[in-house]
C-alpha cells in the first residue's frame, strides 16, 4: 500500500519524531523511504542582506549562509538515513533548494510518492506564527495522504 513514502524533515526534534514513524510504516508495509530537506535558501540570505552593516549582504555572507543551510540538511537527511538503515528500510536522501512546501509536494508528485510524512511543527515557532507552517500548507494543498506526526 504505501511503497514510496516520502519524510520531510528540517533536523528538529518533530522530524525525527515524524522521521521514526515513516520508517516504521515503511517496515511495516515493506516500503522505501525518500528523505526530503528543503534548504530555503532566500529567506535566509534575504536575512543576510538585513542584518549586513553596509545594508546589503557580501558574497561572504550569502555563501556562508548557503553553506551552513547545505550543512544542516546533509545532516538532517544522513540522521534519518542512520534510523532507516538501522531499522532495515532502504532509503534515498534529497536536499533540494526552494520554497518547502512547494518542492515537498513537487518531490511526491514526480517520484509518484504514496504517502508524505512530517512534523506538526518545524524548527521556526515564530515563522509558523507570521507565515502559517510548512506542514499546514502541504496539507492543504496535497493530492495524496500527509501523515503528520504531532
Amino acid at each position: 500500500m504505501f511503497e514510496r513514502i516520502l519524510i520531510a524533515t528540517d533536523g528538529s526534534k518533530f522530524g525525527e519524531k515524524a522521521a521514526k514513524v515513516g520508517i516504521e510504516l515503511a517496515k511495516l508495509s515493506g516500503g522505501k523511504v525518500i528523505i526530503v530537506y528543503v534548504a530555503d535558501i532566500n529567506k535566509y540570505t534575504s536575512l543576510a542582506g538585513l542584518i549586513s552593516p553596509f545594508g546589503g549582504a557580501s558574497p561572504e555572507a550569502i555563501d556562508n549562509v548557503v553553506a551552513n543551510i547545505r550543512e544542516a540538511g546533509e545532516k538532517a537527511t544522513l540522521q534519518v538515513k542512520e534510523l532507516a538503515r538501522a531499522s532495515g528500510v532502504t532509503s534515498e536522501r534529497l536536499i533540494v533548494e526552494g520554497n518547502p512546501p512547494s518542492e515537498i509536494l513537487r518531490i511526491a508528485e514526480d517520484d509518484k510518492i504514496d504517502v508524505i510524512v512530517m512534523g506538526s511543527i518545524g524548527k521556526t515557532g515564530l515563522e509558523k506564527f507570521l507565515m502559517g507552517s510548512v506542514a499546514e500548507k502541504v496539507v492543504h494543498d496535497s493530492k495524496l495522504p500527509v501523515l503528520i506526526v504531532r
